[in-house]
């Protein structure tokens, strides 16, 4: 029978191995279900699924207008800035009108840029500030509730960059 003798240094090599390489795997992999994200807006102006861009891939035009009550900009803006650049499992936003609730989910996305134009605090009797943002998404739905009935329009972004929608009633 032949033993073995470890040295002091195959023993730390080994306890390093077995207790950091794991720590450090762990660190690398994704952890859990992808982030998601919702928040209750005052309106949406307006939303284009697609992120416009010139030539050198500079965004050339924001494809979401949303609006905050002026109570919730520093949240809104806080927010924005923890997820800019981050991939979200969902984004969500979510707003109420006359007719009922509304609702705006992208999926897949990524917040690539955001700016925002303080109303409220231009003298213009705005009691909202707005939200001008580019977020790319793979897909995604739109529902609005207007004259007793809840209009959906799903969308989802082509390989080549365009968009095939969806839409019926629910």
């Amino acid at each position: 029978m032949m033993s073995r003798h470890f040295s002091r240094r195959d023993v730390f090599l080994g306890i390093g191995l077995t207790t950091l390489v794991p720590g450090m795997a762990r660190a690398v992999l994704p952890t859990g279900a992808p982030e998601r994200y919702a928040l209750d807006v005052f309106d949406v102006g307006g939303f284009d699924p697609v992120v416009r861009r010139d030539a050198d891939g500079r965004i050339t035009r924001h494809n979401l207008v949303f609006r905050t009550l002026a109570l919730e900009t520093p949240r809104t803006s806080r927010l924005l800035d923890d997820v800019s650049g981050s991939m979200l499992g969902e984004l969500a936003f979510r707003w109420e009108t006359g007719m009922g609730p509304q609702s705006l989910v992208m999926f897949s996305a990524r917040l690539a840029d955001w700016q925002y134009v303080a109303l409220a605090q231009q003298g213009r009797g705005q009691n909202y500030d707005e939200f001008l943002i580019a977020v790319e998404s793979t897909h995604g739905s739109l529902r609005r509730r207007e004259a007793q009935q809840t209009l959906v329009a799903d969308y989802r972004i082509t390989p080549s960059g365009g968009v095939l929608w969806n839409r019926y009633t629910a």
